[in-house]
């Protein structure tokens, strides 16, 4: 058992925060599941054409190393859960409780880890672009309140180089936050978007100075990385990974 458990912890990415050691985060990756074709192999989302039995499978096994998982369903929106909760439909969701896992899927799309200094406080943000247009970020920290200086850990997203949007998602953020402006690139006709540099300009606007992960100590790109991570951009039908947080006893 102890030989599969290590094999098992060999394809995940464990972000630690400095000095909270009771606040535990686990990056999944595509690596060591039981899904197969386009989801191999360590698919964690049933809402595609994935075999459920292999998908439950991958579930379980996540399950034999981290405590109960609540599992949102995500919509690009803005709002935000408050764990424990019995309505899971938003993008961010966050405790003060522990064991209470909070979790994102992405495949593609920015997750986002926050925990505070005290190791009271944990969150997770599914932060697409219309997520970040809409400030889910900000209405995430305003929400939180933390009593203490808040960290985050950017996990693994499409990189700069591979995220070309049209003129629809330039203007989206130029109605809904046009402060954001200059994180584009012009691309020919289209532009380049980073998500990870957005989030810093926001975390960083808005009290968060201790940021890590993505673009910063180390570079996760989904979509190069066809090896570790999924990308919906890059193939089209693919599987999800998770990003979790909590507080450990």
């Amino acid at each position: 058992m102890i030989a599969i458990l290590t094999k098992m912890l060999k394809n995940f990415i464990f972000p630690k925060f400095k000095n909270i050691p009771n606040i535990k985060m686990l990056q999944t990756t595509r690596l060591g599941g039981f899904s197969s074709g386009v989801y191999s192999s360590f698919n964690l989302s049933s809402n595609n054409d994935d075999n459920i039995d292999d998908v439950n499978k991958n579930f379980q096994k996540l399950e034999q190393i981290v405590p109960k998982i609540n599992w949102i369903n995500q919509s690009h929106s803005d709002r935000v859960i408050k764990l424990p909760s019995k309505d899971l439909d938003g993008d961010a969701v966050f405790t003060y409780e522990k064991n209470l896992v909070c979790a994102v899927r992405t495949a593609d799309c920015l997750p986002i880890l926050l925990g505070n200094k005290n190791g009271t406080m944990v969150a997770a943000i599914h932060a697409g672009w219309r997520s970040l247009g809409l400030g889910i970020i900000e209405k995430t920290l305003d929400i939180i309140n933390s009593d203490s200086e808040i960290y985050a850990w950017l996990g693994p997203s499409i990189g700069i180089e591979k995220f070309v949007v049209g003129s629809d998602v330039y203007n989206f953020f130029k109605k809904n936050d046009p402060k954001i402006l200059n994180s584009f690139t012009q691309y020919h006709d289209k532009y380049k978007l980073c998500l990870p540099t957005v989030a810093k300009y926001k975390l960083n606007n808005n009290g968060v100075q201790k940021i890590f992960g993505s673009t910063i100590d180390e570079y996760f790109c989904t979509y190069n990385d066809n090896k570790r991570f999924f990308s919906y951009r890059r193939d089209k039908v693919t599987g999800r990974m998770a990003s979790l947080i909590w507080i450990n006893n």
